[in-house]
């Protein structure tokens, strides 16, 4: 049951993802518009699937070794990890000089990723 839901949490993220892109705006571009937009390559959209399978199966181990299931749960274990891109993206933005509304782009794209994969996973543990 937790393979099925890490697959599903997978393809939720993926689309979940793809409509967050779609309808926010791009940093310093109109609205729909993402950094290097244009249609993805087929290596690209493999690669995002592939980086949401293993985040789903790390939310999927957690809540396996921490003994937590259900969908509050897992979203909330999703709201926590947020925490982790949050500060790897902050750093970006100090150290890299990324800017600020693009760090912010990505950092919402992952909050709402990770609550997604969250709440899917939580409901098959």
């Amino acid at each position: 049951m937790v393979a099925l839901g890490i697959g599903i949490a997978t393809i939720a993220a993926f689309i979940v993802s793809s409509v967050y892109y779609g309808v926010m705006p791009a940093a310093g571009g109109p609205a729909g518009a993402a950094p290097g937009s244009g249609r993805p390559e087929p290596w690209q959209i493999a690669a995002e699937l592939v980086r949401s399978a293993i985040t789903a199966g790390l939310v999927a181990g957690l809540l396996v070794a921490l003994d937590r299931g259900g969908v509050g749960a897992g979203a909330l274990l999703g709201l926590v990890l947020w925490v982790l891109p949050f500060v790897l993206l902050s750093g970006s933005v100090v150290w890299e000089r990324v800017p600020v509304a693009r760090a912010a782009l990505h950092t919402g794209d992952w909050l709402v990723k990770l609550v997604v994969i969250g709440a899917v996973v939580g409901a098959t543990v």
